[in-house]
């Protein structure tokens, strides 16, 4: 039994459906891996939420008088359920309907009739992601402005960024640690000080792990070849903003709310656009290109450039602060360039601190 399925053993399951039948056939699934509670009302819901603390809300959602959407819309609204991840069963199968329910932040949706093995499964995979959201490897203070729908979202999506890297590497880590500490250091310049405000900073330190999510579509040929790229390949590289910004538009899609979507968006699609415009896939230049992106792509060349690589050893700390200073105003808002030489000696501590695993 693996660790995260020794962390759900026992979790608390609130099941809330009106019929009788549907029940007794969760208690008979799911009772002896989970401790099972059932409603049959939303009255008899609410008391338990009340007098207990479920870890999962099993929700049907067409239940009498008050619907499953009007339900979550209640758990939202009350502070201490909206931590609580929400499954909807139901044999609804309106696309709208089902839209609707992550809107309102359900974290996953289960048609009926369903298969037993593949629903624990679901309610397993939710708790090892909320176990992993625990951590400090995790999502940095993502309780403060993301909902469990929205940690569920990004904690996917990161596992799917981390596709393409050594199961023994902390690059994603990294990646989120020094874009915290370079956009926490600019916001103290009057030049960065409009731009960097609210959660930019904890968006930033979450969202910049998913900067390669594009380079799932890469085969493994390519990304750990040890020599130089053949103009076809590079081309197939180069895609991976693209790709990767595709993939966030269709999630967007599901999920026009989450404005978080488009503050992680800009960073896929433009981390390689470089300041004087000779970067890639669009070519802007400047202010034009989102600071997400710019503060990304110093953090993302920092880390490339002190990790051995298939084709190339790890550089000093100091020749990869000296490349990346001679590259101020061409490849790298220059101002950025300005800041990291403040905060050099975090990146130094952050790098050292978070080493690959032998």
């Amino acid at each position: 039994m693996t660790h995260d399925e020794i962390d759900s053993f026992g979790k608390h399951i609130l099941c809330i459906d009106d019929s009788t039948s549907q029940l007794v056939l969760y208690k008979s699934q799911l009772e002896g891996m989970f401790r099972v509670t059932c409603a049959a009302t939303y009255e008899d819901s609410v008391a338990c939420l009340s007098a207990t603390h479920p870890d999962l809300i099993i929700l049907d959602m067409t239940m009498p008088h008050v619907s499953g959407l009007e339900f979550l819309d209640i758990l939202r609204l009350t502070p201490h359920c909206t931590h609580i991840p929400v499954i909807i069963v139901s044999s609804d199968e309106n696309p709208q309907d089902i839209k609707a329910a992550f809107r309102k932040g359900a974290a996953d949706y289960v048609r009926k009739p369903y298969d037993e093995e593949e629903l624990v499964l679901r309610i397993s995979r939710i708790f090892q992601l909320l176990h992993r959201s625990e951590n400090r490897e995790s999502i940095p203070e993502a309780r403060g402005i993301f909902s469990p729908a929205q940690v569920h979202i990004i904690e996917s999506l990161s596992e799917l960024a981390s596709a393409r890297d050594n199961e023994k590497s902390r690059h994603m880590t990294r990646i989120g640690l020094y874009c915290e500490e370079l956009a926490k250091t600019a916001s103290k310049a009057p030049r960065f000080r409009d731009e960097i405000q609210g959660d930019f900073v904890e968006l930033i330190s979450s969202l910049a792990r998913l900067h390669d999510i594009g380079k799932v579509g890469i085969p493994d040929y390519i990304l750990k070849k040890d020599g130089p790229l053949t103009d076809r390949e590079f081309e197939l590289v180069r895609r991976h903003t693209l790709d990767g910004a595709a993939t966030m538009a269709r999630i967007q899609e599901s999920f026009p709310d989450y404005a978080f979507l488009d503050f992680a968006r800009n960073i896929i699609l433009f981390h390689h656009e470089h300041w004087d415009g000779s970067g890639y896939p669009q070519g802007i230049s400047g202010k034009d290109i989102p600071l997400q992106a710019r503060i990304t792509a110093i953090a993302d060349t920092f880390d490339i450039q002190t990790t051995r690589r298939p084709y190339a050893a790890p550089s000093g700390y100091e020749e990869a602060f000296r490349y990346i200073i001679e590259e101020s105003g061409t490849r790298f808002d220059p101002d950025l360039v300005d800041v990291l030489r403040i905060c050099s000696s975090r990146f130094i501590e952050i790098r050292s601190g978070n080493e690959d695993s032998a």
